[in-house]
């Protein structure tokens, strides 16, 4: 191994298998990068919201500082303060970007808007502890005066790798925890789609885990070279991961398309909802029509199974269902709503024709009990 692995300046005495090793590495997060944006590309018809922009920067940003590392160690940049900031950009869009990716979805499966701005908090709080010294550092060790910025960039190295791992740990974990607590109450009216597409979000993100622990060994290792090109690969891979499941749980719910509008959708409060209230609607399907029996019912749902499964959500679950079944009470009243009369007959008549008249309604601004949560899910509730 070679004296200097690239801390300060280029690689010195740098061997074959090395020298393809971190080209492989290299080669391999660029053609990530291009295929994922070509994807991305495709996929949005409506190209805003952070969801949008955090994968661009994030994808653009592992294709920059994989670039310029390879440009700093074999000195095709001779300059070392060019490489060194083209790497400090590269790094920030990348980790950072990555961990706003995991953010702008999460909502989709964390009901508590608390435990949302939290993560927020955390991402920009771990900005000015990692990413700020670990620059000065940096640049510091790539200076004249590199001997005295080598050992305590190498130290802060460790820091912000680990730093950032139990980032990307906690944001992974909220999903893996809030996705297990969906599938528990809703065996019974979870369609197969849903619940593969649930189960594949709790593989994918402990896979990310998994990945970090990897990144850390060769940090803790030693093996900064190797350390720094497998980071931009396992970055790209970690993306690609994420973008394909965060598209699946999104298309559960808005399975109009592929093609979406991200610019209101990126944060909670948008035409997005929380897969929780999949729940709420399905209570719905079995509210009285009698609008005064809304509160007896809420109290009978408060004791139902989904409020011990739901924990402290039951009672938002409960008020929802208020809401919306006495809106429904509502339509049904008014004696010019004809779509609320045809509700009321197609009910009547069967299974079939209450699925059909739900369209119905829901094609003329009106929603009835007998709309699926999928119809739901896509008007924006």
């Amino acid at each position: 191994m070679a004296d200097n692995n690239g801390i300060s300046g280029g690689l010195a005495g740098t061997t074959l298998p090395l020298a393809m090793t971190l080209g492989a590495f290299t080669a391999i997060a660029w053609y990530n990068v291009v295929d994922l944006n070509v994807m991305i590309f495709f996929t949005f018809k409506r190209r805003h919201g952070l969801y949008f922009y955090s994968l661009l920067a994030s994808s653009w940003g592992v294709l920059i500082y994989a670039l310029a590392f390879l440009m700093k160690f074999f000195q095709v940049w001779k300059n070392n303060y060019v490489s060194v900031t083209f790497i400090t950009i590269g790094w920030y869009a990348m980790v950072t970007g990555q961990s706003l990716v995991l953010y702008s979805r999460l909502h989709l499966v964390v009901r508590d808007k608390e435990k949302i701005k939290w993560v927020l908090w955390m991402i920009i709080v771990d900005v000015f502890l990692f990413h700020f010294p670990t620059t000065v550092l940096t640049f510091g060790a790539n200076s004249p005066q590199a001997d005295l910025f080598s050992e305590p960039y190498s130290i802060m190295e460790k820091i912000q790798v680990t730093g950032f791992c139990i980032q990307e740990f906690i944001i992974s974990g909220l999903y893996v925890y809030a996705t297990r607590q969906i599938l528990k109450p809703g065996e019974t009216f979870q369609k197969k789609r849903f619940r593969r597409v649930m189960r594949h979000l709790i593989y994918v993100n402990i896979l990310v885990i998994l990945m970090d622990i990897t990144l850390l060994g060769t940090e803790y290792a030693n093996l900064y070279d190797i350390q720094i090109t497998f980071k931009g690969t396992l970055y790209s891979i970690k993306l690609k991961l994420e973008f394909a499941i965060l598209n699946q749980l999104r298309s559960i719910i808005h399975p109009s398309g592929t093609s979406y509008d991200n610019g209101n959708s990126s944060q909670a409060g948008g035409r997005d909802i929380s897969l929780h209230t999949f729940h709420n609607q399905t209570a719905l399907s079995q509210a009285p029509a009698n609008g005064n029996s809304s509160t007896a019912y809420a109290s009978r749902l408060a004791k139902s199974p989904f409020s011990g499964d739901l924990e402290g959500n039951h009672v938002m679950m409960t008020t929802d269902v208020i809401v919306l079944s006495e809106e429904l009470d509502q339509d049904k009243k008014g004696a010019g709503d004809q779509t609320s009369l045809e509700d009321h007959d197609v009910v009547s008549g069967g299974d079939k024709g209450a699925t059909a008249n739900g369209r119905a309604s829901r094609q003329k601004g009106s929603y009835s009990a007998t709309s699926s949560e999928i119809e739901f899910a896509g008007a924006g509730y």
